[in-house]
């Protein structure tokens, strides 16, 4: 993305780089027909206020996010156009030199940017969090973060984490990655058209060299494109959660600029071009205002904003006078609003900082937002607009321009890259702060001592709870379990293996089985990701009562033949794995199901004659009931609006300030009411006065922390609840 945030004279000119910085003008004297592209620099200030403002107020622009691709096509054209001017001239690629120029142009805004997000989020942010950032402040600095979040997206327990301040470089590692294979690419043409050339006529003409450098190029460069065009339209018709970030569902983009580097309508009359760019605009510009968070991306969806966008920058390829030139004799319309507004000189200023706004506008807003800790007003937006221009522009004036353009670098190769490579292993260096602030805290707080002890007293958790209270502590100082920095990980024990456990995306619900498998008793435990956090409780329970518990977990799958809103959306599918599971119950009846979902879902239902949903989990229950299996309904646990492992460690002394309201805490009430009340043979156990009282619901229970997350309980409390988990599933069962 740096390539396509900020001028950069290097892949504008060729020749030798130049110890003295140009201007413009100087610029456009040397380059010739090479001029500096307006229109080009326009579109990377629209692409930027794009990335900005969706990040800022996603509300107001919900595909906002597309402007990250406007800069791959961007950076793939510009790339590719020095690559192949160099490769036309001198009939090779030093790559030595075309890397040490990306870090020169890359780097030392980055690492500083990373440096200073390192040093205040080990200040400012919940010691939770640090073990996280400096796994990502490292794939920062090492532009691998778009694997890493490709990694945490496929895990269904890290893929709800809170973005980091580094999230944003993930779009930086797609385009170094780019950078490393891409030339390479350019190389083997040169190797085809020598060889070619040298077992013909070995035809020295440079003209002609060039134009089979550029038909080869074109097969090579299509291959790719095409390839992992085809790739991000299957993964994401997949629901592959990781499709988003990794590289091989975003070449195509890149590569899509790489092949429009490849073409020119030079002699094209202007009006044709204004109606090339104008349809490139409107393409942009509706795929900004329509697309959402929800809709599948890449794939077919970012088709539009890719042509769009080569649209916008093919109808300003220089010609004598075309649009978007400086320097050229001017045969434009006499009121051409795409090139008036690309000229103004606000514009260009954004255009020429957007690669340090865009480093520089996403630390700021999470760092904000963790400091203010409250949805962000208008003052907030503006507060946050202004600091990030304002270390934008200062990241361009005193980092990004000096360092690109020192004569002690670009005169040398070597000093280029060794410098590099010592600036990201200091950055590198710099994330230890994160482990040892983190062990401060610790130290600080005594955690691991006062969770020890918490654990051993007589009565944690729900067995804390009583008719008239559900207290927090039950000791006089503060004491909870487990140690915050280990509550994320309190979940799921028993049933942990991907082998138990579906994601949404996966073809077959897996069964597995725990207990004795000639019990009398049999139980089978059923539903979304709400329905294994009781998975440890209910293995215990079977181990110590001599039950079988069989499981057919699904994230995010509520059993039920109704589809959520959330499928629909990402054109998944849930109600063909559901009935699959339900034949398999029916087939080998066990005495009782138990299931719940979480009450947060939506779903869609046309059919419906009240709530949506309600309907389909009923015709569920009732089937099972009419096949003389008996069904228990756990209602859902509240919902808590924060991070509660991050919040406690906040407010150790008081984590009632994490607690919620209990009106809001408990969605989805009217839909379970009329599911319940559709399906009267079914059993209902709601556990709401274990975690609320009649005011507030508490994210620590008896000294125990209840959620992993804002929604998901921990092991610890589940397994809590084991006395009253039993009640109701003896209730349950079918008399012997």
């Amino acid at each position: 993305m740096a390539d396509s945030l900020s001028p950069t004279v290097e892949t504008l000119t060729s020749g030798a780089p130049s110890a003295v910085p140009l201007t413009r003008a100087a610029l456009r004297a040397r380059s010739g027909s090479r001029v500096f592209r307006t229109d080009i620099q326009a579109l990377r200030a629209v692409a930027v206020l794009l990335v900005v403002i969706y990040h800022l107020r996603p509300n107001r622009i919900t595909g906002g996010f597309i402007g990250v691709d406007v800069f791959f096509v961007i950076s793939g054209y510009l790339i590719t156009s020095h690559l192949i001017r160099e490769a036309a001239r001198s009939g090779t690629v030093k790559l030595g030199a075309f890397w040490a120029a990306r870090a020169r142009r890359i780097l030392p805004a980055s690492l500083v940017a990373i440096a200073v997000t390192i040093l205040l989020t080990a200040w400012i942010a919940p010691v939770t969090l640090l073990a996280d950032l400096q796994r990502q402040a490292l794939a920062s600095i090492f532009y691998v973060q778009n694997w890493v979040l490709a990694l945490d997206a496929v895990d269904y327990s890290a893929a709800d984490n809170e973005a980091t301040a580094f999230q944003h470089f993930w779009s930086l590692s797609v385009e170094e990655q780019f950078y490393l294979f891409w030339p390479l690419l350019v190389l083997l043409a040169l190797w085809i058209v020598t060889r070619r050339a040298s077992v013909s006529t070995g035809d020295p003409d440079p003209v002609a060299r060039e134009r089979r450098l550029r038909r080869v190029l074109a097969s090579l460069f299509g291959a790719v494109v095409l390839a992992s065009l085809v790739f991000s339209i299957v993964a994401v018709a997949e629901g592959q959660a990781n499709a988003y970030f990794v590289t091989t569902t975003r070449v195509w983009e890149l590569g899509a600029g790489g092949l429009l580097a490849l073409v020119s309508i030079r002699h094209l009359a202007v009006p044709w071009r204004a109606l090339i760019a104008y349809v490139g605009i409107a393409l942009v510009g509706v795929s900004a205002f329509t697309l959402t968070n929800e809709t599948p991306f890449p794939g077919l969806a970012a088709i539009p904003v890719i042509v769009g966008t080569a649209a916008i920058i093919l109808a300003g390829t220089p010609s004598t006078g075309g649009a978007g030139t400086r320097g050229a004799r001017e045969t434009l319309p006499r009121f051409d609003p795409w090139t008036w507004v690309s000229r103004l000189s606000v514009v260009q200023w954004i255009g020429d900082r957007s690669y340090s706004l865009y480093l520089w506008h996403f630390p700021v807003i999470v760092l904000w937002m963790m400091v203010a800790d409250r949805k962000p007003d208008y003052l907030d937006i503006i507060a946050m607009s202004v600091i990030s221009v304002v270390a934008g522009h200062l990241s361009y004036r005193y980092i990004e321009q000096p360092t690109r353009q020192a004569a002690f670098f670009r005169s040398s190769t070597r000093r280029s890259l060794s410098a590099a490579g010592i600036a990201m292993i200091l950055a590198a260096a710099l994330t230890f702060v994160y482990p040892w602030s983190t062990a401060q805290a610790v130290a600080a707080g005594d955690w691991d001592a006062l969770a020890s002890e918490s654990r051993s007293l007589p009565e944690v958790g729900a067995q804390a709870v009583s008719e008239d209270s559900v207290p927090t502590f039950t000791t006089s100082d503060a004491a909870v379990t487990p140690n915050p920095l280990q509550a994320d990980e309190d979940r799921n024990i028993a049933f942990s293996g991907d082998e138990c456990v579906a994601e949404v995306h996966d073809p077959v619900t897996p069964s597995c089985a725990v207990g004795d498998p000639d019990a009398d008793v049999s139980i089978a435990l059923v539903g979304d990701s709400h329905a294994r956090m009781y998975s440890t409780a209910l293995a215990e329970m079977a181990e110590d009562h001599g039950w079988l518990l069989t499981t057919h977990l699904r994230n995010s799958c509520p059993f039920s033949p109704v589809p959520r809103d959330m499928e629909v959306a990402n054109e998944l599918d849930c109600t063909e794995p559901n009935a699959e599971v339900m034949d398999e119950i029916l087939a080998d009846a066990p005495d009782l199901v138990v299931t719940t979902w979480t009450f947060a879902a939506t779903f869609t239902d046309e059919d419906a004659t009240g709530v949506p949903g309600a309907d389909g989990f009923a015709q569920y229950w009732n089937t099972l009931e009419d096949a003389g299996i008996e069904v228990l309904v756990l209602r859902d646990t509240p919902r808590m609006d924060e991070n509660i492992p991050d919040c406690v460690a906040e407010n150790y002394d008081n984590p009632d300030a994490c607690a919620r309201d209990r009106d809001d805490a408990l969605p989805g009430a009217e839909l379970f009411a009329e599911a319940v009340a559709a399906a009267p043979a079914v059993q209902v156990a709601d556990f709401t006065d274990l975690f609320c009282d009649e005011e507030i619901c508490k994210p620590v229970i008896g000294n125990v922390i209840a959620y992993t997350d804002s929604h998901h309980l921990t092991d610890s409390f589940a397994m809590s609840m084991i006395p009253m988990l039993t009640t109701e599933i003896e209730a349950a069962l079918p008399a012997s």
